[in-house]
């Protein structure tokens, strides 16, 4: 991930992330599903700083990407 913002320290919004081959994308934060091990939006802040991957579950709204859910990817 290399970028996280929002209106303050503990929202998200949009995050950015770049994946292991290079490519960016950039997401919008939907309504988040918390189950079996969903992230809530202000753990990406932690992410940013600790450079710790994460697997974004996401849809494709007209462009937009939203995500929908998130976890610690796997070693």
């Amino acid at each position: 991930m290399i970028a996280a913002d929002g209106p303050n320290v503990t929202d998200v919004d949009t995050f950015s992330l770049r994946t292991s081959d290079g490519q960016l994308y950039n997401f919008t934060v939907g309504a988040l599903d918390l189950s079996a091990g969903g992230l809530a939006a202000p753990h990406l802040r932690e992410h940013l700083v600790s450079g710790v991957p994460i697997t974004v579950y996401f849809s494709n709204d007209n462009g937009t990407l939203t995500a929908r859910r998130y976890i610690d990817a796997p070693p």
